[in-house]
């Protein structure tokens, strides 16, 4: 599968993925609003998220996918799944400790990780943190199947996978939180975790993949795969950092604090899961391809061509969540005639989306970035400007947070994202002697000033709706928001368009194809219509 039909794959499941996501947001924030019951559900995730992307979430796939490649190239497929094979039972072992360590000692972590909840909350957290501890053992299993599936670039069951996740939380939300309570909405997140796993599963089994089969832990393969794998343990995810660090300090701004800095972060990683990781990830194999035949020039080359197709679609999209950050939040998350979320509520996530959105270009080109070291099989570097990143949010957040509340951790985040990228592009400039700077610097020139003409037609759409609709009401900003949306899009690419931005030029042109198919038989329908009425 190309890299442009992979892409597109991964970017339509993922932005099925990301609605749901949304839905299952909808449902989260209807039930529970921003207070103390929604607070208690996302510190209980603390734990096994942590312990998820710290050990499996862009760690075993960046350390076993160009190993695995590697091997394949060379016509190994056979000794390839066989290195697998003795991953995948070394990543059961390994992470079935864990969730039983998460289990006995949970009480004492929930302690260091929200110390501002009474007594009665931690106890609470800390009985959903055991039942949540079932699902990085499940999506670290699930994890191994992905990067085979991906490796041989089969991305169709890896993309499907979290489509069910998202459904079985919101089925736990609807059906069992009121037979279970707090307890039926993690049941049902154990349930999507299960799901995730079985249906990659037969996938993998059909290539080949017999789980328990082989186990050669000595193989240099194997071996490999630790050397990589073991510098990336020290590299946090820049989100876990600032998760981890809002659920600490955020314990002591409220109740809702919590909810309103996860309600934010969540709504800005869609654009991230739908276009940078899925570029990102599809990359990622011709990437290490390039590398493996040592074709330097390729791999800048692709390396550029990727970034600025990133930047076109996520500079616009940032823009938009700034100017429409209240609309969005309103109405993916204050749905509902009883809805939990007041527009309190809404006017802080609000807020603390503006932070975030301020840094999603830097939080797009870090996956692609990570991505391209870790296909020249250097782990460190990420790893390193990623601990960079984490101290300046940290360090930022201690500051701001008592300032500004969920803004303040929003923003600390902000600044971490652009350190990580910054480190990274310098170094990554470096190590290849150049990226088509020329190329990204020009492109990048007109990307923006496409922007900032879709952002003036844009700010003028909202003015310009906003007296004919009932702004008090759902229907009301729906239809603004959708009027600006067709605005913006319009502006973007007929300014882009107009200062010849090929990638503008390209979606236009598919745009008029795609126009031109659908017209013609209807126009050759009515011209047929006329001429038998003659």
């Amino acid at each position: 599968m190309s890299t442009i039909r992979a892409t597109i794959l991964i970017g339509v499941l993922s932005l099925l993925s990301k609605i749901l996501g949304a839905a299952r947001q909808g449902f989260f924030a209807n039930r529970f609003g921003a207070g103390a019951e929604a607070d208690i559900y996302i510190a209980a995730f603390r734990v096994p998220d942590l312990l998820f992307n710290l050990l499996i979430l862009g760690t075993l796939s960046v350390a076993f996918i160009p190993v695995f490649v590697q091997y394949m190239g060379r016509g190994g497929k056979k000794e390839a799944l066989e290195i697998a094979g003795t991953i995948f039972t070394i990543t059961a072992f390994v992470m079935g400790i864990l969730a039983i360590l998460g289990v006995i000692f949970a009480p004492t972590l929930v302690k260091l990780i929200v110390p501002g909840f009474d007594a009665a909350a931690q106890q609470q957290t800390a009985a959903l943190t055991r039942v949540l501890m079932l699902s990085p053992l499940l999506f670290s299993l699930s994890s191994v199947l992905t990067s085979i599936l991906h490796s041989l670039r089969k991305f169709l069951l890896a993309s499907i996978a979290p489509l069910f996740y998202n459904l079985a939380i919101i089925f736990g939300i609807v059906y069992l939180y009121p037979s279970f309570g707090l307890a039926g909405v993690a049941y049902g997140v154990i349930i999507g975790a299960g799901l995730h796993f079985f249906i990659q599963f037969p996938a993998a089994v059909r290539v080949g993949f017999r789980p328990g089969a082989s186990w050669n832990p000595q193989h240099p393969g194997v071996r490999q795969i630790g050397r990589l794998f073991l510098p990336r343990v020290f590299g946090i995810e820049l989100g876990q950092v600032s998760l981890l660090m809002a659920s600490v300090l955020g314990s002591f701004l409220g109740a809702g604090s919590l909810a309103v800095f996860y309600f934010a972060y969540d709504l800005e990683t869609v654009p991230l899961g739908v276009f940078a990781v899925s570029f990102a990830i599809a990359a990622f194999p011709t990437m290490a391809e390039y590398y493996s035949k040592k074709n330097f020039q390729g791999l800048r080359t692709f390396f550029a061509q990727t970034v600025v197709q990133i930047l076109f679609l996520i500079v616009p999209i940032s823009v938009f969540a700034l100017l429409l950050r209240a609309q969005i939040v309103r109405l993916i998350l204050g749905a509902g005639q009883n809805t939990q979320f007041t527009f309190a509520d809404t006017r802080l996530t609000a807020q603390a989306l503006g932070f975030f959105v301020l840094s999603l270009f830097a939080q797009a080109l870090v996956p692609l970035l990570a991505r391209c070291f870790y296909a020249m099989q250097n782990t460190w570097i990420p790893v390193l400007s990623g601990l960079l990143g984490a101290v300046v949010i940290i360090l930022s957040g201690i500051v701001l947070a008592p300032r500004l509340g969920p803004a303040g951790l929003a923003l600390s985040f902000s600044a971490g994202a652009l350190t990580h990228m910054s480190i990274m592009l310098f170094l990554l400039h470096r190590r290849l002697k150049g990226i088509e700077d020329d190329f990204i610097l020009l492109r990048t020139i007109k990307i923006a000033i496409a922007s900032v003409v879709m952002a003036v037609a844009t700010f003028l759409t909202l003015y310009a709706v906003a007296p004919w609709v009932n702004m008090q009401t759902y229907v009301g900003v729906a239809i603004q928001t959708a009027c600006a949306l067709a605005t913006a899009i319009f502006a973007y690419l007929a300014a882009g368009h107009a200062i010849v931005l090929p990638e503008a030029k390209q979606v236009v042109q598919v745009l008029r194809s795609w126009f031109t198919k659908f017209t013609r038989p209807l126009t050759s329908a009515v011209i047929d219509m006329f001429t038998d009425l003659r």
